[in-house]
C-alpha cells in the first residue's frame, strides 16, 4: 500500500511522524517532572495542643537565591518537592553548593481552648539559614552572604512563630539555605535538613529541644567518659614530667591525650563556635595528637637511640605543622568567595602531604619489626595497634578525599556504629583508637614504672657512693686511733686559717702540745696502754675545744691545735686549761691508771703573709723551751717576723 502512495506525499508522512516523536518525548519529560514537581498543597494540622508535629514535608524546594520567595504570595507550585528527612545531596542534588529555599504551605488549627501561638525546632541544617514565616523574617542561625558565618556543634535551634490569625490559621514557612563550598574530603551529600523540624506550641517546643539534647548527650556518654580519661590522665602526665623533666615519653602521653577532650570541646561540645574559628584551632591540636604519637612509638618501640630517625621525625613534625597551619587558613579562605576556587585548589595540593605524613606511624612500626626489636607484652601491643589503627586511619582518609567525585561510601562504613551500649554507637574507628590509647597509657605505666626502678637503684647505688666516699675521705684525713685531723689534714687546716686571718685581718693562734715522757709508757705499759692515753688525751683536747677550733694529730704524741679569732692572752688561758686536764685526768689500761701530763708551745699574732713552715717552727721552739723548763708547761713563742719573709 504505501508503494501506491504518490512521492509527493511522503514529506507529509515524514513530519508527521517527526511531530509525533517529539509530542511522545515532551509526554515522557512531563510524567518524569510530575514525579517530582507537585502543586503547593498546604499541610494540614489540625488540633495541634501541648505536642509536637514533625514537618517531614514534602517542601517545595528549589535552587537559587531570591528574596522574593519569602513571600506567602509566591506561587511555588512549580518547584521540585523534597522531604526534610534527610539532606538535599541524598534526594538528587548532590554537590550542590550555594543558596537554595524550602517552602511549606502550612495550614493550622489549633486545639480548643488553648491559644493559637506556636514554635518552631530546627535539629539541623547546613551550613547557614534563616527562617520566614509569612513574608517576616523570625530568625537566623549563623550568617548567610556576605560574611557567611556557619555555627558548629550546636542544639536544636527555637524559633517562635507567634500568635496565628484565627481568622487566617494558614501560612508560609520559608527557609533560605547557604551551603559552603566543598572542601577535598566532603561527601558532598550534606546540605540543606539534617532532620524534620518540629512545630507545636511554645512549651512542647521546649521540652522537645530539652529532650533532644538530653538524647545527644546519653548517646555521647562513651565519648565524654573517653575524653574525662583522657584529661586527667593527660594533666597528671605533664605534672609528672615538670617534675621529672628527663623523662619525655610522660611530655608526649600528654600532648597525645589532652588533644582528644580539646578537639571534643572545640567540635562536638555544643559550643555554638563559628566553623573558621574551631577548625581554625582544630587543626594545630590534631597535630599536636600525631606528632605526639610519633614521639611516642619512637619511645616506646623503642627506636629514640637512632638519632637519624629522630632527625627525620623532627623535620616531618615541622612539615605537619606547616601544612596543617596553611590547611587552617585556607578553610578561612574557602568561605570567601572570592577565593573560593583558589582554596579549593590549594587544599587539595595540601591534602597530599597531609595523607603521606599521616601515615608516617607505619613507617615508625614497620621499621621497629624489620629490626626486630625485643618488647615486651604492653610494647606488642603497642605495635600491632598502632599498626591496625593507622591502617584503618589512612584508609579512610584516602577513601574521603575527592568523594563528592567517586561517590565511594566505604568510608561513612567504617564510622558507622558496629553496635551500641546504653545508646552509645561505637565504631570500629573509635574502638580501635580507644584500644590504642589504652595500650599506650599501659606501656607508658610500665616504661615509668621500670624507669622508676632504675633511678631508685641508681639512687642507692649514688648514696652508697657518697657515703663510701665520705667515709674514704675521713679515713684520708682522719688518724685511725684517735679520730682527729691527721697531719696532712691539719697542716691543711693552718694554712686556710692563715690566709682567711691574712684577708680578714683576724687574730689567730697556734698551739703544738706534746704528751712528756710518752715513749716510757710505752716501754713501761705497753704500747696498747699507750694507745689509751693517746685516746683519751685526744678526747680531752676535743671536750675542751669550741665546735670552731681544730685539733689534729701532728704526729706520734704530739698535737697540734688551731684557735680562729682568739688572740694570745686567749690562747694561752685555753692551753693552760688544756695542760690542767690533762694532768688531772685518770687513764686507764686494762688494770692500770695512768697519770700523764703534756708540755704546750703557743704562737700568735703573725705577721701578714706568714707561711704555715714558719708558724711551726715557731711553736716548736716554744714547745722545746717548755721541755727544756721542766716539761708540764706552757710556754709563748717568740715570733720573729724574718722567718715570715718569702
Amino acid at each position: 500500500m504505501l508503494s501506491m502512495m504518490s512521492p509527493r506525499h511522503l514529506p507529509f508522512r515524514r513530519i508527521a511522524a517527526m511531530a509525533v516523536l517529539v509530542f511522545s518525548a515532551l509526554c515522557l519529560r512531563a510524567e518524569q517532572a510530575t514525579a517530582r514537581i507537585a502543586p503547593d498543597v498546604p499541610t494540614v494540622i489540625e488540633g495541634l495542643g501541648k505536642g509536637t508535629v514533625t514537618l517531614s514535608g514534602p517542601w517545595q524546594f528549589h535552587p537559587g537565591d531570591d528574596l522574593a520567595w519569602d513571600s506567602p504570595m509566591f506561587n511555588s507550585s512549580g518547584w521540585e518537592q523534597l522531604t526534610a528527612d534527610e539532606p538535599w545531596g541524598r534526594q538528587g542534588h548532590s554537590n550542590l553548593t550555594g543558596f537554595a529555599w524550602y517552602r511549606c504551605n502550612i495550614a493550622l488549627t489549633p486545639a480548643p481552648g488553648l491559644p493559637p501561638h506556636f514554635a518552631l525546632l530546627v535539629p539541623k541544617i547546613r551550613d547557614a539559614y534563616e527562617v520566614y514565616w509569612n513574608g517576616a523574617l523570625i530568625g537566623r542561625n549563623g550568617k548567610v552572604p556576605p560574611g557567611p558565618v556557619r555555627k558548629l556543634s550546636q542544639p536544636a535551634q527555637v524559633f517562635d512563630l507567634g500568635p496565628i490569625n484565627r481568622q487566617a490559621q494558614q501560612g508560609v514557612l520559608a527557609i533560605r539555605v547557604w551551603k559552603a563550598p566543598l572542601l577535598s574530603d566532603d561527601s558532598g551529600e550534606a546540605g540543606g535538613f539534617g532532620a524534620a523540624p518540629l512545630i507545636g506550641s511554645p512549651d512542647a517546643i521546649a521540652a522537645a529541644q530539652q529532650a533532644s539534647e538530653f538524647q545527644w548527650l546519653r548517646s555521647r556518654q562513651f565519648l565524654f567518659a573517653q575524653s574525662l580519661l583522657c584529661a586527667v590522665i593527660g594533666l597528671l602526665s605533664l605534672l609528672l614530667w615538670l617534675r621529672v623533666p628527663s623523662r619525655r615519653v610522660l611530655f608526649w602521653t600528654a600532648g597525645f591525650a589532652i588533644a582528644s577532650p580539646a578537639y571534643l570541646i572545640l567540635l562536638n561540645a555544643h559550643l555554638g563556635l563559628s566553623y573558621v574559628v574551631a577548625m581554625g584551632a582544630a587543626q594545630p591540636i590534631v597535630i599536636v595528637q600525631d606528632v605526639s604519637l610519633w614521639f611516642l612509638l619512637l619511645w616506646l618501640l623503642p627506636l629514640h637511640q637512632n638519632r637519624r630517625l629522630c632527625r627525620l621525625t623532627r623535620i616531618l613534625a615541622l612539615i605537619h605543622v606547616v601544612n596543617a597551619t596553611l590547611d587552617g587558613a585556607l578553610i578561612a579562605l574557602s568561605w570567601n568567595p572570592q577565593w573560593t576556587r583558589f582554596a579549593r585548589i590549594a587544599d587539595a595540593v595540601s591534602t597530599v602531604p597531609s595523607v603521606l605524613l599521616e601515615a608516617f606511624p607505619l613507617v615508625l612500626v614497620s621499621y621497629a619489626f624489620f629490626r626486630r626489636r625485643q618488647f615486651d607484652s604492653a610494647r606488642w601491643l603497642v605495635a600491632i595497634l598502632a599498626l591496625l589503627d593507622e591502617l584503618m586511619m589512612e584508609f579512610s582518609n584516602v577513601v574521603k578525599q575527592g568523594r563528592q567525585f567517586t561517590g565511594w561510601s566505604i568510608a561513612e562504613n567504617i564510622d558507622a556504629p558496629l553496635f551500641s551500649i546504653a545508646g552509645n554507637g561505637i565504631s570500629l574507628s573509635s574502638l580501635a583508637g580507644a584500644l590504642l590509647f589504652v595500650a599506650i597509657m599501659y606501656a607508658v605505666f610500665n616504661s615509668v614504672r621500670v624507669d622508676q626502678r632504675r633511678r631508685d637503684a641508681l639512687e642507692r647505688e649514688k648514696v652508697e657512693l657518697i657515703h663510701e666516699s665520705k667515709r674514704m675521705r675521713h679515713q684520708a684525713e682522719h688518724d685511725g686511733l684517735t679520730g682527729l685531723w691527721n697531719h696532712r689534714a691539719i697542716v691543711e687546716r693552718l694554712e686556710e686559717e692563715l690566709l682567711r686571718a691574712s684577708r680578714e685581718r683576724v687574730s689567730l693562734s697556734v698551739i703544738l702540745i706534746d704528751i712528756d715522757y710518752f715513749k716510757k709508757v710505752n716501754d713501761t705499759f705497753g704500747h696498747v696502754a699507750g694507745d689509751h692515753v693517746l685516746r683519751d688525751v685526744s678526747a680531752i683536747f676535743t671536750r675542751s675545744l669550741r665546735a670552731y677550733d681544730c685539733v689534729g694529730r701532728y704526729g706520734g704524741e704530739e698535737f697540734l691545735v688551731i684557735l680562729p679569732s682568739c688572740a694570745i692572752e686567749g690562747a694561752l688561758a685555753r692551753a693552760e686549761q688544756l695542760r690542767q686536764a690533762v694532768e688531772s685526768a685518770h687513764i686507764t689500761a686494762a688494770d692500770t691508771v695512768l697519770r700523764v701530763t703534756a708540755s704546750f708551745g703557743v704562737a700568735s699574732d703573725f705577721p701578714p703573709h706568714c707561711e704555715t713552715e714558719a708558724v711551726i717552727r715557731a711553736v716548736d721552739a716554744a714547745l722545746y723551751d717548755a721541755k727544756n723548763s721542766g716539761r708540764n708547761r706552757v710556754f709563748q713563742a717568740q715570733m720573729d717576723p724574718s722567718l715570715c719573709e718569702r
